[in-house]
């Protein structure tokens, strides 16, 4: 079920000058989905509850596996099975773990067995009230304590067990999931279910269905927590700011788009914690999903997807090879935060501001941006010339981390080559040298950087 992965080296070189293509993203997705799969392995091996419950979901995921390979990858790639991964095994081996973690894998499984239009009958958590159905939406059930996923006919349906109440033994359909598809193929008839909550899809010409996912019982790790689920007004302003933005990428920034055509899945939208700043954040087991607070634009989304992406990107790279030496215990000044960074966590913010840079010079281009578009360029490049440097000379990368910032290098001094107004530059030299005074004034105790 698992495969051997290496670079490709065409597509490493395009990675590491912080591009990729559709073809590298497709690999690194099929590297992720070895890595779900080796997890839920462990998981299965560390099983809590009875010997035929274990068998019954391996025996699911296995006749999926083999009945529709290509839908099993989509079910089992997905980025929140990825980040349910994370989440489940660190709980194990801390201990901490509930039965519901586990129980998690049997949704997942009857989703796999419903995308490839095989029967499946298995036992669900219930959280709260609520069935998750994982990406695909989820139930809520009231006093209904015990549930199950049934898979019928590429069909799913909740049936309720015990408590005091609820949907009691009644089948709660949840709609068509043979094409895994988060929003179900009969929307007007799953609408109409009680307690249907169906994970919101974002759309575009030209872009892929990106989910919007308020349900996920697995989609918290970022900076700020998980919003609630939103209303339709919150709805209808995400998918505005998506298309717009999505038409931003393809006019100035087609590569991008491809990129993000091939990998970009999920969307998590994040609680406004602080009025005045917005917020997003990868988690490294999620590949292809990012949590972002509500966007104000469609420039800023425009350039959170590329920034939150090239995390992802990295991050399915570090899954294959180390780029940096993990006993290196230094901390280092990152121009782009307030904090002081280890070396891993540099290469990950140059990475991504390559990709920040990249856009807003892209975005130079747009109508009404030029001047904002210009200022933010000129800044991104600076923190990202100031924050490689650091990396080149730490002198703890890897054979493969020194091929990766070559690549940075490169692309960085074509940044550095564009032309730009004095004024603009010498002001984002004076922002780039005033952050570093204020984080030295911050971080005495620290030498490097």
């Amino acid at each position: 079920m698992t495969a051997f992965h290496e670079f490709d080296p065409d597509q490493f070189a395009a990675l590491a000058r912080g591009d990729g293509g559709p073809a590298a993203i497709d690999a690194l997705r099929t590297a992720q989905l070895s890595r779900h799969l080796l997890l839920i392995g462990h998981l299965l091996r560390n099983w809590p509850g009875s010997a035929a419950e274990r068998d019954a979901v391996a025996d699911t995921l296995e006749r999926a596996r083999r009945a529709a390979p290509g839908r099993f990858a989509r079910v089992l790639g997905a980025p929140l099975v990825g980040s349910w991964t994370g989440i489940t095994v660190r709980a194990t081996e801390r201990g901490v773990a509930a039965a519901s973690d586990f129980g998690q894998l049997c949704g997942i499984a009857a989703v796999a067995a419903a995308a490839a239009g095989l029967p499946a009958d298995l036992p669900v958590p219930v959280r709260d009230g609520v069935v998750s159905v994982p990406d695909v939406g989820a139930l809520t059930v009231g006093d209904v304590t015990d549930a199950r996923l049934v898979a019928d006919g590429g069909r799913l349906s909740v049936a309720g067990g015990g408590g005091g109440g609820g949907r009691g033994g009644e089948p709660l359909p949840s709609g068509d999931a043979s094409s895994a598809s988060p929003v179900p193929a009969q929307g007007a008839a799953v609408a109409d279910v009680p307690g249907w909550l169906p994970v919101h899809r974002l759309s575009a010409p030209g872009a892929p269905g990106v989910a919007l996912d308020d349900v996920d019982p697995y989609r918290h790790g970022h900076h700020a927590p998980p919003a609630n689920r939103l209303d339709d007004a919150e709805v209808a302003h995400w998918q505005t700011v998506f298309a717009q933005a999505w038409g931003m990428l393809e006019r100035r920034m087609p590569g991008r788009a491809a990129e993000l055509a091939a990998g970009l899945q999920v969307l998590v939208p994040l609680a406004q914690t602080d009025p005045h700043s917005a917020r997003s954040a990868t988690i490294k087991y999620a590949f292809g999903a990012f949590g972002l607070t509500r966007p104000s634009s469609a420039a800023d989304l425009v350039v959170t997807m590329v920034h939150e992406f090239q995390h992802s990107k990295l991050s399915g790279m570090l899954d294959l090879t180390p780029m940096s030496d993990p006993a290196d215990t230094r901390r280092f000044f990152a121009p782009w935060r307030t904090d002081p960074r280890p070396l891993a966590g540099l290469l990950q913010g140059v990475y991504a501001f390559v990709g920040v840079a990249d856009s807003w010079r892209a975005l130079i281009a747009e109508d009404g941006l030029a001047d904002l578009a210009g200022a933010r360029f000129a800044e991104a490049r600076l923190q990202v010339e100031r924050g490689l440097g650091a990396v080149e000379a730490s002198g703890a990368l890897t054979g493969t981390g020194l091929r990766l910032v070559a690549g940075l290098r490169e692309r960085t001094d074509e940044l550095l080559a564009e032309p730009l107004d004095a004024a603009v530059v010498a002001a984002a030299e004076e922002a780039l040298s005033e952050s570093h005074r204020l984080w030295l004034d911050r971080n005495r105790q620290l030498v490097a950087g």
